[in-house]
């Protein structure tokens, strides 16, 4: 373990001492800003911090609290520690949405997307677009804008500069009324540098000069001094890069030799690294090779030290180029080689096209090689997104700033927007009459369907009652055949035997009497059995519970499902009206064919029940159940909604999954 000094360590415990006595008082950015903190190693800061982490477990959900959380990321953030820095936005979400804090949770994705913006671009994306939405609920116009801006800088590092300029013109619609000038020279510069790679210099240059205008406004406030001085910097760079890519060389040397003063290598080593290499690339160009090679090799040695692999590349590239131009082939193929190499491997495709390029320039004997592979990768990254570049925005921005500097509206203008009005207006009255005919069809429609419902239910009652008559019939002529023909013939038979039993042989007069007995018997049986069928038990009227019971009865042979039916005896049928009938009909026959389409049920019920003065409906299954809140319903889900409404029921389906559907209707009895 290594050993921190002992003032460090008691001050650290100090700190941690003092927030668990105070504990809200305590933590806030202030202890970040201490000087011994800020001395500290970042292995001990990363400690302290997540001490003050454990601190905060035990204090309760507040705006104070989650101010001191979000510093605290950012803590874990500039100490390159994405992982806890993500886990304290978790944590800081997770409290915000229980207070329904809408700032705090759109704070807490935007600084999740910073955790992700160098290992998984897509995802920080994401959750700008997610912070984005809730700003916007909020009418937050400087966070739209900087939400914007993120998004267009993740664009940007992807390679999609067309996109990226889309966005980044959207965000300055926002940030130019703002006053914050670091996020103003940042856009301006951005959208430069997505200008340049798009080839439109012009547009490039503009905004670069615009970057550079605002150092002044920057340099006037409370900025950083440290922070103004990387600005200049980077603007001298970025222009530089401009003015090289359109050949004006001798511009490129004075941007780049005017901010190369003797602190730029202790002030900042990668601004420097970058500011020798680009000259000694400007003076190549322009013909003086004079102290080129000096610059270069010192560029690539810094950047092999302190650089990353995607520097070390471009300075390959120009001690390649520069030994090409001083006829040194040996040199310049083993520098382009390598750079081939590293770009290939960092699938950089623009610096693998400038590496074949100049490979086959140089190596002659193998430049059909590199020609072809040039080709092919030409070709995999051909700049499509320039025919489909959303320009809307750079010339809505365009028009905000006229707009800004005339402050004033032209008749033409007026006109136009009064046009539109206009417009819209008669627009939406076509709407309306086109609305008001529709509904007034669908009302013509629904006329018509009940009447047509109607006609079949009457149909089903006739039919019934033709066939109660039919069994009525049936029964009459069998009770007189039974009666006029069966039964005389018995008593015929019995009279005879009962004649012969006149014989004095003891024996066969009684076998003869036990005979005459049997057949008095079953003249008794066939005469009450004629006198039930007879009786007036079935009569004329139409009755309702059979057509429920048959198509209950029905769907038991169609499939797998048992469907069972009970009804209340109590319910006068006949003084129900018929539309409600009708409804409870097809609800029932739409929802038993959904069981046994879909339900995947081994049992359904179905009663019909009296409460109070409502007829009650239920259909209830054991089956796989459905999403009930599913945006998208059914035909036939929609058709049982639509007929409830005929009849002005209360309808209720709940359904859980693996657990079952139950439907149930209320309907008050009487008239609609």
């Amino acid at each position: 373990m290594k050993k921190y000094p002992v003032l460090l360590f008691c001050f650290s415990l100090l700190l941690i001492i003092s927030c668990k006595q105070d504990k809200v008082g305590s933590l806030n950015s202030n202890l970040f800003q201490k000087e011994v903190y800020k001395k500290s190693k970042t292995e001990l800061k990363i400690k302290y911090l997540d001490s003050l982490e454990g601190i905060t477990n035990q204090i309760s959900n507040d705006s104070l609290l989650r101010s001191f959380l979000f510093d605290l990321s950012a803590e874990y953030y500039y100490q390159n520690n994405n992982n806890k820095s993500f886990g304290v936005c978790k944590k800081i979400l997770q409290l915000s949405t229980t207070f329904k804090d809408t700032f705090s949770i759109a704070k807490a994705y935007s600084y999740i997307g910073d955790t992700y913006q160098i290992s998984k671009k897509d995802s920080a994306y994401y959750y700008y677009q997610k912070s984005e939405k809730l700003y916007r609920i909020l009418n937050n116009k400087e966070q739209i804008g900087k939400m914007l801006f993120k998004k267009g800088y993740i664009l940007f590092f992807e390679g999609n500069y067309t996109e990226s300029e889309a966005q980044v013109s959207k965000a300055l619609l926002y940030i130019k009324k703002g006053k914050d000038s670091e996020m103003l020279y940042t856009a301006y510069s951005l959208l430069g540098l997505n200008f340049e790679k798009l080839e439109e210099y012009q547009n490039a240059l503009k905004y670069q000069l615009l970057a550079k205008s605002i150092l002044k406004d920057i340099k006037g406030s409370n900025s950083n001094l440290e922070k103004v001085y990387i600005y200049s910097v980077v603007s001298s760079i970025n222009l530089s890069n401009i003015y090289e890519k359109t050949l004006q060389y001798d511009k490129s040397i004075q941007e780049l030799q005017a901010v190369l003063t003797p602190g730029l290598k202790e002030k900042w080593i990668q601004g420097y690294v970058t500011i020798i290499g680009n000259l000694g690339y400007s003076k190549m160009k322009s013909g003086s090779i004079n102290g080129v090679e000096k610059l270069f090799n010192e560029a690539l040695s810094i950047s092999k030290k302190n650089g990353t692999e995607e520097n070390v590349i471009y300075k390959l590239l120009n001690l390649g180029e520069y030994y090409s131009i001083v006829k040194d082939s040996m040199r310049s193929t083993s520098y382009l080689k390598q750079s081939l190499q590293l770009a290939e491997k960092l699938k950089m495709g623009e610096e693998i096209k400038k590496s074949l390029q100049l490979l086959s320039q140089i190596d002659k004997q193998n430049a059909t090689t590199y020609d072809k592979r040039y080709i092919a990768i030409s070709d995999s990254l051909a700049k499509a997104q320039r025919i489909n570049r959303n320009k809307f925005a750079r010339i809505e921005y365009e028009t905000s700033v006229v707009e800004d500097e005339n402050k004033v509206l032209s008749t033409k203008n007026t006109y136009i927007i009064i046009c539109s009005l206009l417009l819209i207006f008669a627009l939406v009255l076509v709407i309306v009459y086109r609305y008001i005919k529709s509904q007034k069809r669908e009302l013509l429609f629904r006329i018509t369907q009940q009447k047509a419902e109607e006609e079949i239910f009457e149909l089903l009652k006739e039919y019934q009652i033709k066939l109660v008559d039919a069994k009525e019939r049936e029964q009459n002529r069998i009770s007189k055949e039974l009666h006029d023909s069966v039964m005389n013939k018995l008593y015929g038979a019995r009279m005879q035997l009962g004649i012969l039993n006149n014989s004095d042989i003891k024996e066969i007069k009684e076998k003869r009497l036990i005979y005459v007995d049997l057949l008095q018997e079953i003249e008794q049986e066939i005469r009450t059995i004629s006198h039930d069928l007879q009786s007036e038990i079935i009569d004329n009227q139409f009755d309702y519970i059979p057509l429920l019971s048959n198509l209950i009865q029905l769907q038991n042979e169609i499939g797998s499902t048992l469907f069972s039916f009970k009804v209340d005896p109590n319910i006068d049928w006949d003084a129900i009206d018929s539309l409600v009938k009708i409804t409870i009909f097809r609800i029932v026959q739409e929802s038993l064919l959904n069981v046994t389409k879909h339900a995947k049920a081994t049992l359904c019920t179905v009663s019909v029940s009296l409460e109070a003065n409502h007829l009650i409906l239920l259909i209830k299954d054991d089956g796989v159940g459905f999403d009930v809140n599913a945006t998208k319903q059914g035909i036939g889900l929609n058709n049982i909604q639509e007929r409830v409404k005929t009849i002005k029921a209360a309808l209720e389906i709940s359904s859980t999954s693996n657990d079952g559907t139950s439907i149930r209707l209320k309907v008050k009895i009487g008239s609609l």
